[in-house]
């Protein structure tokens, strides 16, 4: 089990901002908690502990976006392969996550980053027809499935996928975007706890977590209320550039570098 996280108290104060931070981004903006924490963890710490500590954080704040209160079945019919392909994903990301050089899921975390950037400031989608759903869905749900479970990034390409959809509401995305975090979180933890890497001290963290990420998302609240969208949109994927960039680096000087 991963008892021995690398948590000085100098590290415990520099979590507590980063999730106070992450969550203001999530209240400005409605996303970018783990976009923004687990990368910026990352550089000080292992992966897999930056992911555990993420678990309580984004079930709380997804459970809020997934608004269970409201009927759900309309949207099982068309999602459900997708959020089914994408808990088989999942598990397999997970014991690549477990497994894996922690040096290589850092250099590709950080290309995920650029590459999410590089989405959002294009606007790049791709145009999936209602008739070819069925064929697509099995797909991009392994992928993101694979790409969350090894890195907790499966947001990049969920949102690149239901952005492709016709009839897609921003309200429906929303929510359905939430139940398939829910969806592909709970099979994570769930293994990450089966695999003695998530236990006791790992969820205790984690919850603690929530309390400078809920103040972090009322005080991204008000921000909206003063600041351009835009502009501190920009300003954060300026700072995520710097943060993928920064992984990209280290990483790759750790994997190439230590055989020179």
């Amino acid at each position: 089990m991963l008892d021995a996280l690398p948590f000085e108290p100098w590290m415990l104060a520099l979590a507590a901002v980063i999730f106070f931070t992450g969550g203001m981004i999530k209240g400005a903006l409605g996303f970018g908690l783990p976009l923004f924490a687990v990368p910026l963890l990352a550089l000080v710490m292992p992966l897999i502990s930056a992911i555990t500590l993420m678990g309580v954080p984004v079930l709380i704040s997804n459970l809020y976006q997934a608004k269970l209160t409201q009927p759900i079945t309309p949207l099982l019919g068309r999602f459900f392969p997708l959020a089914v392909f994408q808990v088989i994903g999942v598990l397999i990301g997970v014991q690549i996550l477990v497994t894996a050089n922690m040096d290589a899921l850092k250099l590709g975390l950080g290309c995920l980053i650029l590459l999410n950037i590089i989405l959002r400031v294009t606007r790049w989608t791709l145009k999936i027809p209602l008739e070819k759903e069925r064929y697509a869905a099995p797909v991009a749900g392994l992928a993101a499935g694979f790409v969350g479970g090894s890195t907790s990034f499966v947001g990049p390409l969920l949102v690149l996928y239901l952005s492709s959809l016709n009839a897609l509401d921003r309200h429906t995305f929303v929510r359905v975007i939430a139940l398939l975090y829910l969806s592909g979180l709970i099979p994570m933890y769930g293994s990450l706890t089966a695999l003695n890497v998530f236990g006791t001290s790992q969820l205790l963290l984690s919850a603690a977590a929530c309390l400078p990420m809920l103040a972090g998302i009322r005080f991204g609240e008000r921000v909206r209320k003063y600041c351009s969208e835009v502009f501190f949109e920009r300003l954060i994927l300026g700072a995520l550039a710097i943060i993928g960039c920064m992984l990209i680096i280290r990483s790759g000087i750790a994997l190439f570098g230590a055989g020179n």
